[in-house]
C-alpha cells in the first residue's frame, strides 16, 4: 500500500497557493495543517483550497501537536534556517522555499543538520523543472553541452513592495535584494548549466530606492567555474516595465539557446515542441515547475531516492550571491 504523507505548509502569503495547488495533485499527500503568525492568513488559504487543515500561528506548536512527514516552509528568509534545521531535528522531511538561507553559516548547519538527520531536505528551485528549462538542456547535449551563459532578471519593485513586508530590504531579514529574492533562480540555472562556480566578479548598487531600502536593486558580474567555463548575469529591480527574465546559452557547437519563461528559441528560431506546455497559474515568471518539482519530491520520499534538489547543490547560486556582495569589482573565491 503506497504511504500517506502528512504534510504541514509554513507561511500562507504570496507563494503558499503554488505550494497547495501542487499538492492537492498528489492523492498520497494529506494537507493536516497550515501555520501563519498572521491566522488570517492560513484561514484565506484553508477556505480558498476547501481544505481541513489544523491552524496555526506558533511553528512549533504545530510540530510538537501534529504528526508530520514533510513540512513546506515558505515564510520570510531568515526563518528558513532556524525552520528547516528544527523540523530535521525532529526527522521531519523539509521542501523548503529559496533561498535555503541568508549567510555561509547557515549552509553549514542546515547540510550537517541534514547528514544528522533520518529525514531529507529538498530546496525550492523549481525552474530547473520548467519544460522549456528541460528542453533546452536537451537540445544543448545534443551540442555536447553548454559552453557559456548569460542570464537576465528585470523586474521592478518600489517602495511600497518594501514597506509592506516588513521584513524586506534588510539584510538581516531578507538577506538581500534583487539578487536573494529574484534573481536566485537565474543563477542557480547558470551554475545548473555550467556547473560548480569557484570564484565572481560583481558589483552591486541600489539606483532606485536610496535611503529607503539598504539591499541592493541592481547586480552585474562575471561567474568562473571550477571547469574553467564563465557566466554572466545582470539583474534589477529598477526597471519600470513588463517583468522579463531570459536566458542565453551558447553550446559547444555555437548554437544560441534563449530560454524566455514558457518560450525556447534557438539561433532566433522558437522551437516549437509538445514538451512545452504552459499550464502555468499566476507569474509566469513562477513557470510551472512547483508541479513538477514537488511531486518528484514526495516520488523521492516514496521511494528512498536522493531528492530532486539537494542542499548541495541549491547551495552554489547562493553562495554565488553571498560572494557577489562581498566582490567590490574584485575577484572573490567562492
Amino acid at each position: 500500500m503506497e504511504k500517506t504523507f502528512n504534510v504541514a505548509l509554513v507561511g500562507c502569503g504570496t507563494i503558499a497557493p503554488n505550494h497547495l495547488r501542487a499538492l492537492l495533485k498528489l492523492p498520497n499527500v494529506r494537507i493536516v495543517a497550515l501555520c501563519d503568525v498572521n491566522r488570517e492568513k492560513a484561514e484565506k488559504r484553508k477556505s480558498e483550497y476547501e481544505l481541513s487543515a489544523n491552524i496555526y500561528e506558533d511553528f512549533l506548536a504545530m510540530l510538537n501537536n501534529e504528526q508530520l512527514d514533510s513540512v513546506h516552509i515558505a515564510t520570510p528568509h531568515y526563518l528558513h534556517a532556524p525552520m528547516a534545521i528544527e523540523a530535521l531535528k525532529r526527522d521531519i522531511n523539509v521542501f523548503l522555499e529559496k533561498p535555503m538561507c541568508i549567510n555561509e553559516k547557515e549552509i553549514e548547519d542546515i547540510i550537517a543538520a541534514e547528514k544528522a538527520s533520518r529525514a531529507s531536505l529538498c530546496v525550492c528551485f523549481q525552474n530547473r523543472f520548467n519544460p522549456s528549462t528541460v528542453l533546452a538542456e536537451r537540445i544543448a547535449k545534443e551540442d555536447g553541452g553548454v559552453k557559456s551563459a548569460f542570464g537576465s532578471v528585470f523586474w521592478y519593485r518600489n517602495e511600497d513592495y518594501y514597506e509592506k513586508s516588513g521584513w524586506r530590504g534588510s539584510y538581516a531579514t531578507e538577506g538581500g535584494g534583487v539578487m536573494i529574492n529574484q534573481a536566485i533562480h537565474t543563477l542557480d540555472l547558470l551554475c545548473y548549466y555550467l556547473g560548480e562556480p569557484e570564484s565572481v566578479i560583481a558589483t552591486i548598487a541600489n539606483h532606485h530606492l536610496k535611503e529607503k531600502i539598504e539591499v541592493e536593486d541592481s547586480c552585474e558580474g562575471i561567474i568562473t567555474f571550477t571547469n574553467g567555463k564563465k557566466g554572466n548575469f545582470y539583474a534589477t529591480t529598477s526597471f519600470d516595465g513588463k517583468d522579463a527574465t531570459i536566458l542565453y546559452l551558447v553550446t559547444e557547437k555555437k548554437r544560441t539557446i534563449q530560454i524566455q519563461y514558457s518560450a525556447v528559441y534557438v539561433d532566433g528560431i522558437r522551437v516549437d515542441d509538445p514538451t512545452l506546455v504552459s499550464d502555468y497559474v499566476g507569474k509566469e515568471c513562477y513557470g510551472n515547475g512547483h508541479t513538477y518539482l514537488i511531486a518528484k519530491y514526495y516520488d523521492a520520499l516514496a521511494s528512498g531516492a536522493q531528492m530532486p534538489v539537494t542542499a548541495e547543490s541549491a547551495q552554489y547560486a547562493l553562495r554565488v550571491l553571498l560572494a557577489a556582495y562581498k566582490s567590490k569589482d574584485t575577484e572573490t573565491k567562492i
